[in-house]
């Protein structure tokens, strides 16, 4: 027999036992608990399986487990360790990465979604939740109470993946800094022992947490801190096109001088949709919570210097504004993120915008393609309100500003050409920004990186802190359940 020959019916072998462990698995949670356990023929697997707002997600695996409880996490731990099956956790599904929060046949997808409760402290101060909620719920709720929680902008993502993935980054960033908002997690290590991250207890634990990803255990709970917050002056709002050189001027001074007013939050997103124009539409999201109705601090946003023809600034709650989003994309939409970080130059700006649409524009004649290039002006509240963190965040990485890149498109068979489009356009762009001594900065943010920036994200938060991520996995995982078990995501042990 050839050594070919060998190779296919060995690996003919293994792909027969490990399907036949993926059975195993399903078939021993199925019996244990047949109603949270769901299998592709059923509308609750459907469900769940397309649950992310991107296509590129939907791997379809063997079966899906909900759980309810934390007890019924740790049967579930128990259960991919004892068949040695694959899974994937699946919080709010917002991270593109197709294998993220999804797996294919090969695994078993547990989808948090019955996690969902919600409970205010009695002094309001904080608010306990499940790994299942999501931004708009946890806004809505809060609101009842008069205050809020420092989340995301806009988005229908999970929380807890937002805490994992760095810590949300939105308006109430720039007053009291990203990546603070847990006071607390719950979570179930690989060996079903369940404990409490916190600055008080396992904080080793609960650093690695923000920022680390899924490499150590099932966040089940986190409890949150609120903010004071009732309402605020909050508006999605265009500039139309042909206005880039006072956008992005605007976007460099509020980087520079927004610690002025940490009451006041911008956010840039220049869209361009090939197939209603040729137009780049500059975009954005205003936000101020200081009193009155004028917005102290954006005057580079608004008439006389850039006068808003679409959409108005208007006082509501989080909760309100942030449920009147409609989040379902086209059905089938493929997406991607990308991440790149500047100095806070308009100089930088202007290279990192001219070099992103001049090189995607050969992407127009692909079916449903747009694309949303935005922009965030970073202030020093912003990096160093935090405290001591995973990722390094300091200072030193303000004042800057970050780019995301999130292209859509129809179709499977155009994301070779989207992503190898996508690939030259950001090499060009971190070459012109290195000749130009502007960029791209160290700093990775995992919640919005693409696949293919998995291996610089963790090496980029600094040898010491990769160091010490790689030593607290080691602890709280030795069997390495959430690397070899858990194969999506980035991996602090590869790194």
């Amino acid at each position: 027999m050839s050594l070919q020959a060998s190779l296919l019916g060995l690996t003919a072998l293994l792909s027969v036992v490990s399907s036949a462990a993926v059975d195993d698995g399903c078939n021993a949670l199925s019996s244990k608990y047949p109603d949270k356990t769901f299998f592709p023929d059923s509308e609750r697997y459907k469900f769940e399986n397309e649950y992310s707002w991107t296509s590129t997600t939907h791997l379809g695996p063997s079966c899906i487990f909900a759980p309810q409880s934390t007890k019924d996490v740790q049967f579930a731990l128990h259960t991919f360790q004892k068949h040695q099956v694959q899974f994937a956790i699946r919080g709010g599904g917002a991270m593109p990465i197709d294998n993220a929060g999804n797996i294919g046949p090969e695994g078993i997808m547990m989808a948090t979604t019955n996690l969902s409760t919600m409970a205010i402290s009695d002094d309001r101060k904080t608010v306990k939740i499940g790994a299942g909620v999501t931004w708009p719920p946890l806004y809505a709720y809060l609101d009842q109470f008069g205050v809020t929680a420092n989340g995301i902008r806009s988005g229908n993502g999970g929380v807890v993946g937002a805490i994992l993935g760095g810590g949300p980054f939105g308006f109430m960033a720039y007053e009291y800094g990203m990546s603070n908002i847990a006071a607390s997690l719950d979570c179930v290590l690989a060996d079903g022992t369940l404990v409490t991250a916190s600055a008080d207890e396992h904080q080793d634990l609960f650093w690695a947490l923000v920022g680390g990803g899924n490499n150590y255990c099932v966040v089940t709970e986190a409890t949150l801190h609120t903010i004071p917050i009732s309402s605020a002056l909050i508006g999605t709002v265009s500039w139309g096109p042909g206005v880039s050189e006072k956008y992005i001027k605007g976007v460099e001074q509020f980087a520079l001088y927004g610690a002025q007013y940490p009451k006041a939050s911008f956010e840039g997103q220049t869209r361009w949709v090939p197939s209603r124009s040729p137009d780049i539409s500059f975009d954005g999201y205003l936000w101020y919570s200081g009193e009155g109705d004028v917005p102290l601090g954006l005057e580079n946003f608004t008439a006389p210097i850039l006068p808003i023809t679409r959409g108005n600034i208007t006082r509501t709650t989080m909760g309100q504004w942030s449920n009147e989003f409609n989040y379902a994309p086209p059905l089938g939409t493929r997406a991607t993120f990308h991440w790149l970080t500047s100095a806070a130059n308009a100089t930088a700006a202007r290279i990192a915008f001219d070099t992103y649409y001049e090189s995607i524009a050969s992407l127009a004649d692909v079916e449903g393609f747009s694309t949303a290039f935005n922009m965030l002006p970073i202030t020093p509240i912003v990096t160093s309100a935090p405290p001591r963190n995973a990722m390094g965040l300091g200072s030193d990485d303000s004042p800057s500003i970050w780019y995301v890149e999130s292209p859509l498109w129809s179709n499977p068979e155009d994301d070779e050409r989207v992503l190898g489009v996508h690939a030259e356009a950001n090499a060009k762009i971190r070459e012109k920004l290195s000749a130009a001594g502007l960029g791209p900065l160290s700093f990775m943010y995992l919640s919005d990186i693409q696949k293919s920036q998995i291996p610089e994200t963790f090496p980029a938060y600094g040898a010491r802190n990769l160091r010490k991520l790689k030593t607290i996995r080691d602890k709280y995982d030795p069997k390495r359940v959430f690397t070899d078990l858990v194969p999506g995501g980035a991996k602090v042990a590869l790194a």
